[in-house]
């Protein structure tokens, strides 16, 4: 299941989610790759805009009822999204109709503030950035308790690593904050950050109620196999665990624009029995679809189906291990590697069949459907095999037998392309990588292991030479890709510590420019400084983006405000069916 737009920690769930060999089967939630958003007057602010494709209709075109029967993998047990066992697709789905954000990400992935939760804010910078939300006033829990402050300060409390009692699944910007308090009444939260942190809007997505961010049992307890309460459109109705499936209704004490459906239905259904369940009208959606062409190939043709297709928020590359002593150590090698890689051919075979763009990604950063996207990848962003072999030449790796191999001090240039045994599209990447480097006269050997030890045994401990990783992204991409690039550091106990990143190397200059991206509040001050830390990046050369991954659905024709939004996040009040024929 992939994810991410709703907040960083959906996008360490989409990576999580990859690395346990999952198909991409979507989230939706308030951010998920399948949101949906309304061209109307919102009270949530979401326009559809480039990159989106979600048969957009005003609440008055849309039926007052109906039942959206949604599949998932799995019905999860644990339904707090930021306990450790939380971080599921499917919870993202589920807890996204029930439970309100602050802020929601339009479709270039720019967070506008929720009115159903927060009016109004401000934001100082001097001598501290402080943050005041103003949270609307009608705002109420469904068991009738007023949305307030106390919400907001305990779940920082929960999450800022302080307490290690409550087991989360991630600590970021929470970690940032110095001080929440009341301002003149309880419905104004004044948040006090320790320094400029620029991507605050992420946090708090969802708000989970006081009652269970106070107490690390309840923490863990209280939403699993439960919802118990509600301050979004849906509420819970039902959990069957037997029969696989979860029911949500209207909330009663919901105050924003009434749900335009009855119920939701999620149900769990294998991956490869969605296209039939589809066709036989008993769902009425379908993900994954962007990873598996034999799907697209099928709910293509179904009659009264729709699919859906955007510029989805994951996006892949092929990382090398930079670490040790080994050729790839050498930066001349990567750039040889790099530009001996025909990246156009690979995304035309891999993501061609899908009817969808094939350029390349050419940002580590910001994705192409994110404002801010450009190319910053100079001379290394062009496939160029003859300047590949002379780079490899001075690096002292010559060839002795006409280009077929090159050895240096007697060893061959040989590399491991380590992937996961179950991943058929790994599999012909990994063959096209070892016929286009077989040119420059580099030996590549293709070695699969089991799909649930790819990321735990081999990239995370750094048992490989190359590798396709997956990374997710979302309407914070500095502070996601932020890890994922940091500079790894030695810990006391001699241990390299990487966060995520897998290529194992990193400067001091992408750090400080993460660091000045993270700390200007300003908008585009904070992306012109995160495009100088992608050209860093990019002269690094120890991850070559590859294509941001399709994001396609296929839903009932009738299905509105809904598809594939690339990174918009989900309006739920506003799904529904478009009335007539």
């Amino acid at each position: 299941m992939t994810h991410s737009s709703r907040s960083r920690f959906a996008a360490l769930a989409a990576v999580t989610a990859l690395a346990l060999g999952l198909s991409a089967c979507g989230s939706s939630s308030k951010g998920g790759p399948s949101g949906a958003g309304s061209t109307g007057a919102s009270s949530k602010n979401i326009n559809t805009q480039v990159g989106n494709d979600i048969n957009p209709q005003p609440r008055d075109k849309i039926a007052d009822g109906g039942t959206l029967k949604w599949p998932e993998a799995s019905i999860p047990e644990q339904m707090n999204f930021n306990e450790v066992d939380g971080t599921d697709g499917a919870v993202s789905d589920i807890i996204g109709a029930v439970l309100e954000q602050p802020f929601y990400a339009d479709g270039q992935g720019v967070p506008h503030n929720n009115k159903n939760l927060v009016a109004s804010y401000q934001v100082t910078s001097s001598p501290q950035q402080v943050v005041t939300l103003e949270l609307n006033p009608q705002a109420v829990w469904s068991d009738g308790t007023p949305v307030g402050e106390a919400d907001f300060e305990a779940q920082w409390k929960a999450l800022n690593g302080t307490d290690t009692a409550f087991q989360v699944a991630g600590t970021a910007g929470y970690d940032q904050i110095a001080d929440i308090k009341a301002g003149k009444d309880a419905k104004e939260v004044v948040i006090t950050f320790k320094a400029a942190y620029s991507e605050w809007q992420g946090l708090f997505s969802p708000l989970y109620p006081a009652a269970t961010n106070s107490d690390p049992k309840k923490f863990e307890s209280d939403f699993k196999n439960a919802i118990p309460t509600s301050d979004g459109p849906f509420r819970l109705d039902s959990i069957d665990q037997t029969a696989k499936t979860l029911t949500l209704v209207r909330n009663e004490k919901w105050w924003g624009d009434k749900a335009k459906l009855d119920k939701i239905i999620f149900r769990a259904i294998d991956l490869d029995a969605q296209t039939d369940s589809l066709a036989n009208k008993e769902i009425d959606l379908q993900y994954g679809i962007g990873s598996h062409v034999s799907y697209y190939a099928r709910v293509k043709n179904l009659p009264d189906v729709t699919v859906h297709k955007a510029a989805g928020p994951v996006w892949a590359n092929i990382t090398f291990n930079a670490a040790g002593d080994g050729p790839l150590s050498d930066l001349a090698v990567r750039n040889a590697l790099t530009i001996g890689i025909n990246r156009k051919q690979i995304d035309t075979a891999l993501v061609g069949p899908l009817g969808v763009s094939t350029d390349p990604l050419n940002n580590h950063v910001l994705l192409t459907n994110q404002k801010g996207y450009q190319d910053n990848s100079g001379d290394l962003g062009k496939s160029d095999p003859a300047r590949a072999k002379t780079l490899l030449d001075q690096a002292g790796w010559v060839s002795t037998d006409g280009g077929k191999t090159r050895t240096k001090g007697g060893k061959t240039l040989s590399l491991r392309f380590t992937i996961s045994s179950s991943n058929d599209a790994s599999k012909q990447l990994a063959e096209i990588v070892q016929s286009q480097l077989a040119d420059i006269g580099v030996k590549i050997d293709i070695v699969p292991v089991p799909g649930g030890d790819f990321y735990t045994k081999y990239v995370d401990t750094g048992d490989f030479d190359i590798a396709p990783v997956t990374l997710g992204g979302n309407a914070y991409p500095i502070s996601t890709a932020e890890p994922v690039f940091a500079n790894p550091t030695t810990g006391a106990d001699g241990k390299l510590n990487i966060q995520q990143n897998y290529g194992r190397v990193g400067s001091k200059d992408i750090d400080a420019l993460f660091t000045q991206a993270l700390s200007s509040l300003d908008r585009d001050q904070a992306i012109k400084f995160a495009n100088e830390a992608d050209a860093a990046i990019w002269k690094l050369d120890t991850i070559v983006p590859l294509y941001q991954r399709p994001q396609i659905v296929a839903t009932n024709s009738k299905l509105a405000n809904y598809g594939a939004p690339g990174v918009q996040d989900t309006v739920y009040e506003n799904l529904g069916f478009v009335t007539g024929s």
